[in-house]
């Protein structure tokens, strides 16, 4: 009797230990999403590839930025409006960076939190920065973590 609880014990401290391992992959494949979102906005003057930036948003994303919804098609028709100003000789340039992220997992949902910078450079000079705190909720499909949610907003000014 005594070998059989062992070995039950055993076993469930493996298949634990398993759970725990999986998880820190799947946080950390979560941190590559979302940093994997930011840096192919900041990079699209240069690539011009809107699939690199869609491919990370599912077909249903709907977002919150600073109170104005979102939306994967939103996304598409900024893309496509900056890449025609960028044909016309734009030198706008996008920067983007995250930081302290801090994912969460839970079976085919995920969650991550931040804090972003965006700035807007043009011939080299800074036109104008937003920063503030992002949560996005990540959906899994197939092997793919896809961006399903994101409400980011800055903190107002006080008065």
């Amino acid at each position: 009797m005594r070998k059989s609880q062992l070995a039950c014990v055993v076993m469930m401290a493996c298949l634990s230990w398993t759970a725990v391992a999986w998880s820190a992959e799947e946080k950390e494949t979560i941190e590559k999403a979302v940093k994997a979102a930011a840096m192919a906005a900041s990079t699209f003057s240069e690539t011009r590839d809107k699939q690199a930036v869609l491919k990370l948003y599912s077909k249903d994303y709907v977002g919150i930025q600073d109170g104005e919804t979102e939306t994967r098609d939103s996304i598409e028709k900024w893309l496509s409006d900056y890449e025609s100003e960028l044909t016309k000789g734009s030198t706008l340039r996008f920067i983007s960076v995250v930081s302290n992220l801090k994912p969460g997992v839970s079976g085919t949902t995920a969650w991550a939190t931040y804090d972003y910078v965006f700035q807007a450079v043009r011939n080299g000079e800074l036109e104008g920065s937003d920063a503030g705190k992002c949560t996005t909720l990540l959906r899994k499909e197939g092997a793919t973590w896809l961006i399903q949610h994101e409400h980011c907003s800055k903190p107002r000014s006080v008065r």
